[in-house]
């Protein structure tokens, strides 16, 4: 068995999806494959356009063999926390061979020298960051420009791939596998075609982007959608949008969002991650005078705080993640286990195998988790659980809208053979 593992989103799982799952087992020689998919809510802050298990199987059906779920507190992260959940449970089941990530660079050495020094840290790099911070940089923009001026030699290029979606998380990926002194090899894929963030459609291939903002402006997966997806996930997606549990976007979630703003004290909001300097200022007077999600990120953004972080900031107070967890799970190595969403005959056999490896708990029945009360890995679970509650409520079916649909909801479990 030689296992390939992925980190994803799925939000909706794509052609480029499906060419990334592709040549990523044929560079690798995998025979198995599993994929770490974020929840109800993605690294970018926002709500995924349709639910986890619906993404799942999306997953499953293209020829992923099982996806495993990266926890809201993690999957909501920045791109280092995200990364570090994720390879922590790839590594923990104790039998994953090899991690595929899609880069703008397709430069693995490259993106390994940079991995290098950002998973070290030596003190003239820290020292430039805190220099280029006080000169009151935004932090990508700081560590950028401390990497430069560290490694002596300005450049276009570097700048280009510190500031590309797709090289930031492969930089990420590859400091966990450091951090966790992995034996788990890296390979990278080169993103061609529609960019992270482009809402083109083209050749067949268009970004997540795109799909979602083209199926939440018309409420519906139209043909040119239907081009970029693969069958089984058109249908998926068409499925969720007659049964009223889509398309879900973050503006979805003003009036919870706006109404716990307003309710909580300027000093209560700055206990919250990634809120520093006074921002909770900012967001609370800006809350008083908006009443949409969008337009509190349109009235806050500033070149120090993007969309993302903001977006980020917003579901950390939605879902009530606090600053003192997210420092407890760093300190803590960032505890995880591994939650089955959804798996085929194959992915079976990875469970089988991970059942006598894994160093985490792998749990397929939510409500038999097991954990102790006080447990970091308890109050995780319960966050996960939190946000799925959350997330339903805005589906317009309100019979999908009960509480409690992760320890109620099975694993989506495929067993005939994958007919693409």
């Amino acid at each position: 068995m030689k296992v390939l593992g992925i980190v994803a989103e799925y939000n909706p799982f794509h052609n480029g999806h499906l060419y990334h799952l592709e040549e990523s087992v044929r560079i690798t020689g995998a025979t198995h494959t599993v994929a770490v998919m974020s929840g109800s809510f993605v690294q970018r802050g926002e709500p995924s356009v349709v639910n986890k298990w619906a993404r799942a199987e999306m997953a499953v059906r293209a020829g992923v063999d099982l996806v495993l779920e990266l926890p809201a507190v993690y999957a909501c992260h920045s791109a280092e926390g995200f990364a570090q959940g994720a390879l922590n449970i790839l590594d923990g089941i104790g039998v994953v061979d090899f991690l595929c990530f899609g880069s703008e660079s397709g430069d693995l050495q490259g993106l390994g020298q940079i991995a290098g020094i950002l998973a070290e840290e030596p003190e003239g790099y820290r020292a430039l960051l805190r220099d280029f911070l006080a000169r009151g940089q935004s932090f990508p923009s700081a560590r950028a420009s401390a990497l430069e001026r560290f490694l002596g030699s300005p450049s276009t290029s570097l700048r280009h791939t510190l500031y590309s979606p797709n090289n930031i998380l492969a930089i990420e990926y590859l400091k966990a596998l450091e951090r966790l002194k992995s034996d788990i090899v890296p390979y990278t894929i080169r993103r061609y075609a529609s960019g992270y963030h482009s809402r083109s459609f083209c050749s067949g291939i268009a970004s997540a982007t795109a799909v979602r903002n083209d199926l939440i402006k018309r409420n519906a997966v139209t043909g040119r959608i239907a081009k970029v997806l693969p069958i089984t996930s058109f249908g998926i997606l068409e499925r969720e949008l007659s049964l009223g549990r889509g398309p879900i976007s973050h503006d979805r979630f003003s009036l919870p969002v706006i109404t716990l703003i307003r309710r909580q004290e300027r000093e209560a909001l700055a206990q919250y991650p990634e809120v520093a300097e006074g921002l909770e200022n900012r967001i609370q007077s800006v809350a008083g005078k908006e009443v949409t999600i969008t337009g509190m990120l349109d009235r806050i953004k500033t070149k120090r705080y993007t969309h993302t972080r903001l977006r980020r900031i917003l579901t950390y107070i939605l879902l009530d993640i606090k600053k003192e967890f997210t420092k407890c799970l760093k300190e803590q190595n960032s505890p995880c286990y591994a939650r089955v969403l959804a798996l085929n005959i194959k992915g079976a056999e990875v469970l089988k195998e991970a059942g006598s490896k894994s160093r985490i708990p792998i749990i397929t029945k939510t409500a038999r988790h097991g954990f102790p009360g006080d447990s970091a890995l308890f109050e995780i679970l319960q966050i996960e659980a939190r946000a799925t509650d959350l997330y339903v409520t805005v589906y317009t079916n309100g019979k999908y809208s009960f509480a409690g649909q992760d320890f109620v909801t099975s694993p989506f479990f495929l067993r005939e053979p994958i007919r693409l």
